[in-house]
């Protein structure tokens, strides 16, 4: 392998890792301008349009579809909170009513014992508080953390729609001038590339709408068993953020497991931590072999890209690893990168 291969390998990497971390909106409006191409270029053929009138259509019924669907998981999702809020003050008050006869059944308790290991039981205790007040302080620090990263997501979003408008009229335009960085003669190439790359996002995505399938399959199944309330919004809620690699299916099953803890029904706390270990189980299982097929990738492959990405950038190396491997392999296959060990 030459060094000016090496370089351009480097530098390819490096822009990569720019378009995925900094360069994220854009990257995520080109990826949503480029899947709505097809209905965009149909819409043409169709109706015999131009392509901006064409594209501002799509764009338009796109953006339409988001708000909405923003609008209406929001709407829930504060009555939700409300309620869960309220639920949770009650218990707290509950709580603080029966303080009293806590306090009095302890000292109780402590009386009964043998002054040899009221010590002992008194540092167990003093860790439980100790440890309580972390959890509730690493809680307060996530609420913060949330609060303050709302107006950045609030500017994100907007140049993302910004983007997704720009991008979604000069298409055609930034494929030329994307192609014109390279030797003609290596335009065909390059087009496969991109082309194999178009496939394996629409294969992540198909993966992805799979293993989501499946996770709410399994889960409305378990609350079903176990009795739970609101069995397919619950679920719908669960598969929703199991997509999200920063919550995940526990954001939701563990608050609840230890609600049921705290109303004193054990046996449906235990019940949903299982079914949180086992859809820890399943997904990991699922992942690299659905994700893997439908990407172009191995299994293996698609494991340790995603896995050697997570610890590099964090979650979106989940996205960025896979990303380069097949990138990699596209290049390989059409002889734009050759290694050849010789000994």
């Amino acid at each position: 392998m030459s060094i000016r291969t090496i370089f351009f390998m480097a530098f390819g990497l490096f822009l990569l890792y720019g378009l995925f971390t900094i360069g994220f909106p854009f990257l995520l409006a080109l990826l949503f301008v480029v899947l709505l191409e097809p209905i965009v270029q149909y819409m043409i053929k169709l109706f015999k349009i131009s392509r901006p009138i064409s594209a501002v259509i799509v764009s338009s019924l796109f953006s339409l579809l988001v708000f909405l669907s923003l609008t209406l998981l929001i709407s829930k999702a504060a009555k939700e909170v409300v309620g869960l809020s309220g639920s949770i003050m009650k218990i707290l008050r509950q709580m603080a009513a029966d303080a009293d006869v806590y306090i009095a059944q302890t000292e109780i308790f402590f009386r009964s014992i043998p002054p040899e290991y009221q010590e002992s039981l008194s540092q167990v205790l003093r860790n439980l508080l100790e440890a309580l007040q972390g959890l509730l302080g690493n809680l307060a620090g996530y609420s913060i953390n949330i609060a303050s990263a709302i107006p950045y997501l609030l500017i994100e979003t907007l140049v993302f729609f910004i983007a997704f408008y720009i991008i979604s009229f000069s298409l055609p335009n930034i494929k030329k001038g994307f192609l014109s960085l390279f030797d003609p003669s290596t335009h065909h190439r390059i087009e496969t590339v991109m082309s194999n790359l178009y496939k394996a996002v629409i294969g992540f995505i198909r993966g992805q709408f799979i293993i989501s399938i499946l996770i709410f399959f399994v889960t409305s199944l378990a609350f079903y068993v176990l009795k739970v309330k609101y069995v397919l919004a619950t679920a719908l809620l669960v598969t929703f953020v199991d997509i999200l690699p920063v919550f995940g299916a526990g954001s939701v099953i563990v608050p609840m497991a230890i609600y049921n803890f705290v109303e004193a029904q054990p046996l449906l706390g235990i019940g949903l931590l299982i079914q949180y270990g086992f859809l820890i189980v399943l997904r990991r299982i699922l992942e690299p072999k659905i994700l893997g097929d439908a990407m172009g990738i191995g299994a293996l492959s698609a494991l340790v890209s995603m896995y050697i990405g997570f610890k590099l950038t964090g979650f979106i190396g989940l996205l960025l690893g896979p990303t380069v491997i097949i990138i990699y392999q596209a290049l390989v296959n059409e002889g734009v990168i050759k290694i050849n060990i010789k000994f």
